[in-house]
């Protein structure tokens, strides 16, 4: 539980952060490693409560920024559909990732999306 709090309050001082800081900040190696793992729900609605809705990869983003401070091996995992659209474009999709595990574990992305990149990069996760 203390992971989940100091997590939301890490969250809500990086809210004003934009992408390039938030991806930025996730290749400094956190404080102190923490074992447990975090309930997101609460570090979401946090977000939620004091900044509005967000675009969701920026959400992920956040969170995942907020957990690699906190020491929790959390990654941003971004990822396209493997067919392009009828325009030939391809959609773009993110993911939060803890110590390699999907937080939507029962229909994990990686097995319908391709993975294009990940942040911090695998060797980065500081585990």
């Amino acid at each position: 539980m203390t992971t989940t709090i100091i997590a939301m309050w890490t969250a809500f001082r990086l809210r004003h952060h934009d992408m390039p800081a938030l991806v930025a900040g996730m290749d400094r190696p956190p404080r102190r490693r923490r074992g447990t793992r975090p309930s997101v729900t609460p570090i979401v609605l946090t977000l939620r409560i004091s900044a509005g809705f967000s675009a969701p990869m920026r959400e992920n983003a956040l969170v995942v920024a907020a957990l690699h401070r906190c020491g929790v091996p959390a990654q941003l995992v971004v990822g396209a559909d493997p067919v392009p659209e009828s325009h030939g474009g391809y959609r773009i999709y993110t993911w939060i990732e803890i110590a390699g595990v999907p937080l939507d574990t029962e229909s994990p992305p990686g097995n319908y999306l391709v993975e294009l990149i990940r942040f911090p990069k695998s060797g980065e996760t500081h585990s």
